[in-house]
């Protein structure tokens, strides 16, 4: 009578010459191997949790007037707030918001406040892109600082609007 042993499985998330090496180390024993992607179809698609850390398009908005600043960074966007707040400290009208502010003698806030990741994105062509949208659409809804106003008007932008994109618009 002889006795069938089930051989049991085991899975690894990397392919690469190294994992190839040891699954070969595991052929002659009761293992069999299974190899998983990092990079399947169900996380392309799935949002990532938003972080205060992260860099994008932004939105910075004026505790008097309601209007918004739409701006860029390839850092952190808490970060790029403290400059801001430290041009209109300084009374230095070196970003578009610290002008609004401090021409207008408006108030400025905390990050809690004022501040709103709109799109996480990497420094680059697509962050442009993403920032010419979002200041086109709060323009279109008259909520955006003069010195911001858009001059050119892309349609393309206006059949890009979701209706996620418009709930972040007041």
């Amino acid at each position: 009578m002889t006795t069938q042993q089930t051989k049991k499985w085991i899975t690894f998330t990397d392919y690469s010459p190294l994992i190839r090496k040891i699954t070969n180390l595991f052929k002659q024993t009761n293992l069999n191997i299974a190899l998983r992607t990092k990079n399947t179809i169900h996380q392309q698609l799935t949002e990532k949790p938003i972080t205060t850390n992260l860099s994008g398009i932004y939105k910075l908005k004026c505790n008097t007037c309601n209007n918004a600043y739409i701006g860029q960074s390839g850092s952190s966007i808490t970060i790029r707030h403290k400059e801001h707040t430290r041009y209109i400290r300084n009374n230095n009208p070196k970003s578009a918001h610290a002008l609004h502010i401090l021409n207008n003698r408006h108030e400025y806030g905390t990050a809690e406040e004022t501040l709103e990741l709109l799109k996480p994105s990497n420094k680059g062509t697509r962050m442009n892109c993403w920032e010419a949208f979002y200041m086109q659409a709060f323009h279109q809804h008259k909520i955006l600082i003069k010195k911001q106003q858009v001059n050119d008007i892309n349609h393309l932008f206006e059949l890009a609007y979701t209706s996620r994109d418009l709930l972040r618009i007041p």
